[in-house]
């Protein structure tokens, strides 16, 4: 069916268009230990204010990522955490909840929580040494993605004790 090419809308027609409510979160799928990570929330055609929170459940114990009162029709809200290093590398719940009078969304995800791990180079100025030459070199201490830890590399000379300085 194809309507008249300049089809006429008559003033008295008023066209509702109704929205549903939607909300997005977004997490990382693997949060690393000690490094800051976020979590970004979306709410959209919101008609009314709500609760908005998000908890992360890991080792034991909740962390409150987000505990916010939420009035604006439309809202995009990023925030910034750390999670403590564990013993060992396990998963956790995210959890996210919105809240009002007259609607209430919550999910509950599973991310995987791992200990931030360092890449540590020893580099020297030359490949090989004859008896007697001085030797210098450097240590650099990076994360899995080789970004720059400041990390302090202890004293070496226990685990070497056949260095002379």
């Amino acid at each position: 069916f194809r309507l008249p090419s300049p089809f006429p809308i008559p003033a008295s027609l008023t066209c509702v268009l109704l929205l549903p409510r939607q909300y997005m979160v977004l997490v990382p799928f693997l949060i690393h230990t000690n490094v800051p990570e976020k979590v970004c929330i979306q709410l959209t055609h919101l008609n009314e204010s709500v609760t908005l929170s998000a908890t992360l459940e890991y080792a034991g114990e909740n962390r409150s990522l987000i505990a916010d009162v939420v009035s604006e029709k439309d809202v995009f809200k990023c925030v910034p955490f750390t999670v403590p290093k564990s013993s060992s590398s396990s998963s956790a719940f995210l959890t996210v909840l919105v809240k009002g009078l007259t609607l209430k969304f919550r999910s509950r995800k599973s991310v995987l929580v791992k200990n931030s791990e360092s890449l540590v180079f020893v580099q020297t100025d030359k490949p090989i040494y004859k008896p007697g030459q001085t030797v210098l070199f450097r240590i650099v201490s990076l994360d899995e993605d080789f970004h720059p830890l400041k990390e302090k590399v202890g004293l070496i000379t226990d685990q070497f004790p056949w260095l002379t300085w």
